[in-house]
């Protein structure tokens, strides 16, 4: 079917008529019994307007039918005293069809509602051939821009595949959302390797569980890790240490720091001028002149912890002489009784040893030019696109810190370089709910956390660094964050706070999908936002590198014959507090 017919829809094959418009819902009356039986909520329907050349698609959020009182209806040649129905179905606008002319080569499709139909306006459904045709304008309306984003096909109509903007998917961040059992996973992995596909890809996942690690399969992704206790002392190219010299000072202050010392004030001031004069010094020892002059307490510069260290150790035991000619205490003495102590701790804590516990390179300043590479070059030469890093040995209470300062450390290479020389990169932030709480939930390292992704939320785009927030607990995400994310992708969803919030940042005219969310099927998802011209149920096609998330078939697996289980090896790696060597 030609788009062109979309326009010249015979009158007999209309549902009904309008006879109620709101500023952006149409309720239309259907008086055929018959015909209402045809009609289905989150269908889609095509109406009439005032200009010939102009179309309304809708969507049906309700259908009504309200009995009356009885009366007498012709049939015929002959009256019957019967119950009188009102058949009604509630429409809400999605956008406007436009035919060629004024201009168009071609029929188009845009999300803004242009017209609204007048009273006694015409309204027919989209079903099959009309609804693939339908689909196949969308599907050319986002592919004018090159290869689409392909989640999968329509529900509604199976043979149509459902096209998203590229573009506009990264370019406005977005969110995918589901419980446990939904295909989240798979629908994530989906994206994963759709953007490992293009020539130029630039991706960096956040991998909790290492339940991505089949994607490296893939030729254009690799895989690192976080060093575990059983990694330090070797060097490895898939093992990242993230130094604590990258580290901002109130982040490295969250770490070490206990904000209820009643001496915290005079702790963080000493620990402040002995980290400047550390990285002074290594600044004069590498030759840095022009960093030296304008280095701050946040400038990455490599410094040496022991010397801050043995600094404030000097400054605790300081004893100085007074006016009087006596010996007293220092200004600091016995001020760091308790951080000196607790700072050595976290030091020689071998589960922080990818940031303490490092070799000669990793304290050189080219590490960090090294580190930003492998993150966050594209698919170029031997290099890949799409990096994970997977983050399963990093302790529970400094993850929201550690993924931080990855990512703080990726949008401030993008934010100091050359504006026409910036590749955009993508971050992909799973389990999010762990490290991105909502404010007055969140305890000081996750504080810190939330102040390096808000800036990345709402700065991000002129920077081209983009993120895609993955969670089953939407409503414990942090709200600032969220409400930047301006595409959803919505798998099954239960729980009602985690219905609300998904809906809550819905448009007004699209609330009623959250009575749907309970209702889909696993790998089945609601798709609304910029990128997607039409709001739509989507079946999600499997990814060709499954992740390793499906979930344990208890019943099943207590039916068959146990084996011998590894127990002794799962405590050998709860001993070491690793698996590298499984």
């Amino acid at each position: 079917m030609n788009i062109d017919q979309l326009f010249r829809i015979h009158d007999d094959e209309k549902i009904g008529t309008v006879f109620k418009v709101d500023s952006y819902s149409v309720t239309v009356n259907v008086p055929n019994d018959e015909v209402l039986n045809k009609v289905s909520v989150n269908g889609f329907v095509i109406l009439h307007t005032s200009d010939p050349n102009t179309r309304l698609v809708g969507r049906i959020d309700r259908v009504l039918r309200s009995e009356m009182d009885y009366g007498i209806v012709e049939e015929g040649t002959e009256s019957t005293y019967k119950l009188l129905t009102h058949n009604v179905v509630h429409v809400n606008a999605l956008g406007t069809l436009k035919g060629p002319g004024g201009g168009r080569e071609r029929a188009s499709f845009t999300r803004a509602v242009e017209k609204l139909p007048e009273i006694g306006a015409n309204c027919f459904l989209l079903l099959g051939e009309r609804l693939s045709t339908f689909t196949g304008l969308i599907a050319y309306e986002t592919t004018e821009a090159g290869r689409p984003l392909s989640l999968g096909s329509y529900t509604m109509a199976p043979n149509a595949p459902a096209l998203l903007d590229g573009n506009a998917f990264f370019q406005r961040h977005a969110m995918v959302v589901g419980s446990t059992g939904s295909g989240k996973s798979w629908t994530v992995a989906r994206i994963i390797e759709q953007v490992a596909d293009l020539p130029s890809s630039n991706m960096v996942v956040f991998d909790l569980h290492g339940e991505y690690e089949p994607l490296s399969q893939h030729a254009n992704i690799e895989r690192f890790r976080i060093a575990g206790p059983g990694d330090l002392g070797t060097q490895s190219e898939e093992v990242l240490y993230l130094p604590y010299w990258l580290l901002g000072y109130e982040d490295m202050l969250a770490l070490i720091l206990d904000r209820s010392d009643e001496n915290a004030p005079n702790q963080s001031m000493a620990f402040s001028n002995a980290v400047l004069k550390a990285k002074q010094n290594t600044l004069l020892q590498f030759d840095m002149a022009n960093e030296l002059e304008t280095f701050t307490i946040d400038s990455p510069v490599p410094y040496d912890i022991k010397e801050v260290t043995q600094e404030l150790i000097y400054l605790n035991n300081e004893r100085v002489t007074s006016a009087a000619g006596r010996d007293v205490n220092g200004p600091f003495n016995g001020k760091f009784n308790r951080f000196i102590p607790r700072l050595e701790s976290k030091i020689s804590d071998r589960r922080h040893g990818f940031l303490f516990q490092l070799g000669e390179e990793q304290l050189k300043p080219t590490y960090l030019e090294k580190l930003a590479i492998n993150l966050m070059h594209g698919s170029y030469e031997s290099k890949k696109g799409v990096k994970i890093i997977d983050f399963s040995e990093v302790p529970s209470d400094i993850l929201p810190i550690i993924i931080s300062l990855v990512a703080r450390l990726i949008f401030q290479v993008q934010q100091w370089s050359i504006s026409n020389k910036r590749h955009p990169i993508a971050l992909v932030c799973d389990e999010a709910h762990l490290y991105l709480p909502a404010r007055d939930a969140a305890d000081a390292s996750e504080g810190r956390a939330l102040t390096h992704f808000e800036r990345i939320a709402k700065e991000g785009r002129k920077y081209g660094v983009s993120l895609v927030i993955i969670s089953q607990r939407p409503s414990e995400l942090n709200k600032t964050i969220i409400s930047q994310c301006n595409n959803i992708v919505a798998l099954r969803l239960s729980n009602q706070a985690d219905k609300s919030a998904v809906t809550s940042l819905l448009p007004e005219n699209l609330g009623g999908i959250q009575e749907i969310l309970p209702t889909l099927g696993v790998g089945e998802a609601v798709v609304v936002g910029d990128a997607c011209l039409l709001p739509s149920r989507i079946k999600v096609k499997e990814p060709k590198y499954q992740p390793n998330s499906g979930s344990v078939k208890f019943w099943s697996k207590w039916q068959e014959t146990l084996n011998e289980q590894e127990l002794i090896k799962a405590i050998s790696n709860l001993r070491r507090q690793t698996t590298a060597n499984e």
